[in-house]
């Protein structure tokens, strides 16, 4: 008797996973559907095999900016941090010209103690990974110089730090509105971008980083609404 009700206890557990694994799967291609769709919606290119770090890819052009984004579920890392890419290879620079990242980040990754492990921290990655990320910022902290520009509540929250020669006089208000308001998630939390989002223009391009973002689809529209104002304005400064 005793067999008898391991057994079915066994069986009602694999059962159990196998139900929750059917579950996922369909979950994910309801999502990766919805996806699709409304990226057909507003002209975009949507890819869902997973390609090296990315799980999900869109692509899409606007205003003379060609560019895509992705994401990361950091699925492989046991402390995951999941992150949302954009970039665009239209806007670029000679070296890394422009570093936009939340306030209290800025004061901690500046300091000569922070530059010097970071720089540490970067190189061992590298190595271990073998990965080909730029690691210039603490050179970049060293020469830029904090635009003193944007109304009271951007600065309190972000810092645009830029190259020397880099034009000046091109955020707006419209775009401090993009980078300090976005849409409420699916759950009603709001997403603090001064605490997870950064911007960094280098030889290979323009790119936004933004940390821990929902999936939902209204935070992907919003990203990409960013990068295409963001582009397009370093793009006419630079007489592109």
């Amino acid at each position: 008797m005793q067999t008898v009700l391991v057994l079915a206890v066994s069986a009602a557990a694999i059962g159990g996973v196998a139900w929750l694994i059917a579950w996922s799967k369909q979950v994910q291609r309801q999502q990766d559907f919805e996806r699709k769709v409304q990226a057909r919606k507003l002209g975009w290119r949507y890819d869902s095999v997973r390609n090296g770090r990315a799980d999900y890819r869109f692509s899409g052009s606007g205003g003379g900016v060609e560019w895509s984004m992705w994401y990361d579920s950091d699925r492989g890392n046991k402390s995951p941090r999941p992150k949302a890419s954009w970039k665009s290879a239209n806007v670029t620079a000679p070296n890394l010209s422009l570093v936009i990242i939340g306030r209290k980040r800025y004061q901690m990754e500046s300091g000569v103690i922070s530059r010097l492990v970071m720089d540490v921290v970067a190189g061992v990655a590298q190595a271990v990974s073998g990965s080909d990320e730029p690691s210039d910022k603490s050179d970049f902290y060293e020469s830029s110089i904090t635009l003193d520009e944007g109304r009271p509540g951007f600065r309190e929250r972000f810092v645009v730090a830029v190259a020397p020669d880099m034009p000046r006089g091109w955020l707006d208000e419209s775009l401090q509105a993009l980078l300090l308001d976005w849409p409420k998630s699916r759950r009603g939390a709001p997403y603090r971008s001064h605490e997870r989002i950064e911007v960094t223009l280098r030889a290979d391009g323009l790119r936004i980083v933004a940390q821990q973002m929902p999936e939902d689809f209204a935070l992907w529209n919003h990203l990409a609404k960013l990068g295409e104002a963001l582009a397009q304005r370093l793009g006419r400064l630079a007489g592109r």
